[in-house]
């Protein structure tokens, strides 16, 4: 048995109604440059509030920026 993941904690800014405020996201996604979170038909896209170095601690800020549908 492996072990799990490390996981953040991170607060959503301006993400769509019903979304979470915060979610757990792996810390290997915060190594792009923004994460990208499926919600009901796609995928929401939140950016880092501050430059991010190196990997955050819980409770880094993303915000909303984009959103693209899943591929049929």
């Amino acid at each position: 048995m492996g072990s799990a993941e490390p996981t953040v904690e991170v607060t959503l800014k301006g993400a769509p109604d019903g979304m979470p405020e915060t979610v757990l996201v792996r810390r290997a996604e915060l190594a792009a440059d923004r994460l990208k979170i499926p919600y009901l038909a796609g995928y929401e896209h939140f950016v880092p509030l501050e430059d991010l170095s190196g990997v955050p601690e819980d409770g880094a800020v993303f915000v909303w920026c984009d959103r693209t549908k899943f591929a049929e």
